[in-house]
């Protein structure tokens, strides 16, 4: 089974050390998608959650972060098609905000994102991690573009520059 690859280089968990994460955009995400085993779901909606339930750290105790941190959300919006973005796409969902030593994930509740879901039994879950993951925010219509010509087998070259 292929994992995708998740750009984290793990460091170890100093206040003197720091996370180096390598260059992700949406079209290298749609590949890594693409190209794994699993099932995905690209949509494109406003993502809903409590943003309480996001890890906090410690950093007297950064030993005390977990590195998977669970918590249900829901997107609102559209699922890509050949189309485009035309499918609607309501669902609520499972969100998983990893974290790599101190350094955990972000996102921002009642945002506009750009987002794979791995299809996980009958419901969907959304990966991210300290590098971004499978989570983009704010994606302007280039963007959209560019994800929906990777669907229709036109050019889908992650060194574009973007994120």
């Amino acid at each position: 089974m292929r994992a995708l690859f998740l750009a984290i280089v793990m460091a170890v968990p100093t206040t003197a050390s720091a996370l180096s994460c390598r260059p992700y955009n949406a079209i290298a995400a749609f590949n890594d998608a693409a190209d794994s085993d699993d099932a995905y779901v690209v949509a494109h909606g406003t993502l809903r959650f409590d943003e309480s339930k996001l890890p906090k750290v410690d950093w007297d105790h950064q030993e005390d972060v977990k590195p998977d941190n669970f918590l249900t959300g829901r997107i609102d919006g559209q699922a890509l098609t050949r189309a485009g973005f035309t499918a609607q796409f309501v669902r609520d969902i499972n969100i998983n905000v990893m974290c790599a030593g101190p350094w955990c994930s972000g996102l921002s509740n009642g945002a506009d994102y750009l987002v794979y879901l791995k299809k996980v039994g009958d419901g969907y879950l959304l990966e991210v991690n300290p590098c971004g993951g499978f989570a983009f925010q704010d994606p302007d219509d280039d963007i959209l573009s560019k994800v929906t010509a990777c669907i229709q087998g036109k050019r889908c070259d992650p060194e574009l520059p973007f994120r």
